[in-house]
């Protein structure tokens, strides 16, 4: 194999990994869901709770909004937890 192909498969290889995180913007996730589905890491999560205060709140108590189709913000406690929908992006507190 050409260097050259080899660097294009491992290019390919790394932006499908990135490409890998998808939710739809304006929409609010449970955690749950955008661990399972949505291809995001518990490290992603935990992330996005930097400076918010969340930071050592349970993640299933966490309701995510989506800003960008790979990013997460705009963190809410939900302190009965997070309830989630059969509609997309409809998620909310539960209680």
């Amino acid at each position: 194999m050409k260097p050259t192909s080899l660097f294009c498969v491992l290019l390919g290889l790394a932006l499908t990994g990135l490409a890998d995180k998808t939710c739809t913007p304006s929409f609010d996730y449970c955690s749950d869901q955008l661990l399972s589905t949505k291809g995001f890491s518990e490290n992603d999560l935990k992330s996005a709770l930097t400076g918010t205060g969340y930071e050592n709140e349970d993640l299933n108590n966490i309701l995510f909004h989506c800003t960008n189709p790979g990013a997460v913000g705009h963190a809410k406690l939900c302190s009965g937890g997070c309830k989630d929908s059969a509609q997309e992006g409809s998620h909310g507190c539960d209680g």
